[in-house]
């Protein structure tokens, strides 16, 4: 993988309408990346052979229960708040992304991995300023992902982990195995033929029923072996408590049971 030049931050592709400017959002994660930048973790030391290793991969939700308001999750706030934590506890060398939106396999939001441990071209280059600038650009990056994501309406939950994984498996071979995802989304599919909140997931039969439907068609996400970490999962203020236990054991069966994923709510 090419490493990134410090002073290019490239951008995730958008809608046709065209660019609309970060603004608040930009700055307010830019904001609490230098605070992490200066306290949050120890430097990367670039004699330490056991960091900077896995490759990790990012979802972000743009659909209209990510935003700020009391019927979202608040996607903003809560990559604040998780994202740079992630790349430090994960160790992560590289973020691949990918967006959460009407159907997210075919999404313009597109955007090539950023490689977070860049290799110095010379030897009077300090490393912990590259990586430093290469986890800038992972941020700015995170930021274009999810305004151009919610550009494009809907929830297509599975097909943006079966993108991620793709990706992952594509950009590092068999190092995607151990790969590390953050997945920023209440986990809410709705899209053009599956609304998880009009299936019914009491028993296990309906359960059943429901995943058989959403996969019916489409492939489960190749997550065999990564590391899945949720962030906002089942949190959207539409759903009732009652509903959680069906809800939580249909995604359980999907990304556990048939992907052979290892799910995990550390960031919850």
């Amino acid at each position: 993988m090419n490493a990134l030049h410090p002073l290019h931050i490239p951008r995730a592709g958008r809608p046709p309408h065209g660019r609309r400017a970060p603004g608040r959002i930009h700055l307010a994660l830019l904001a609490a990346l230098a605070l992490c930048l200066a306290g949050c973790s120890a430097p990367w030391k670039s004699d330490d052979k056991g960091a900077h290793k896995q490759p990790c991969g990012l979802v972000v939700d743009g659909s209209g229960s990510g935003t700020s308001d009391h019927t979202g999750i608040d996607v903003k706030k809560k990559l604040q708040e998780t994202l740079i934590p992630f790349l430090d506890q994960r160790g992560c060398s590289s973020l691949a992304y990918a967006p959460v939106t009407a159907s997210s396999w075919t999404s313009s939001c597109r955007h090539s991995p950023i490689d977070l441990d860049p290799k110095p071209k010379s030897s009077t280059t300090d490393p912990e300023v590259l990586r430093q600038r290469a986890r800038i650009a992972a941020v700015n990056t995170s930021v274009e992902m999810l305004d151009c994501a919610r550009g494009q309406n809907g929830s297509d939950v599975l097909g943006a982990l079966g993108r991620i994984a793709q990706t992952l498996r594509e950009t590092q071979g068999s190092a995607a195995n151990d790969a590390s995802i953050l997945a920023v989304s209440d986990f809410e599919q709705w899209d053009r033929e599956f609304h998880i909140s009009r299936e019914p997931l009491s028993t296990a039969a309906e359960r059943t029923r429901a995943v058989n439907k959403l996969l019916a068609g489409r492939e489960v996400p190749a997550l065999r072996g990564m590391d899945l970490y949720t962030v906002g999962y089942g949190k959207n203020p539409t759903r009732k408590p009652s509903s959680y236990q069906g809800f939580d054991q249909f995604w359980t069966d999907i990304l556990t049971t048939r992907a052979k994923a290892h799910v995990h709510h550390d960031y919850e």
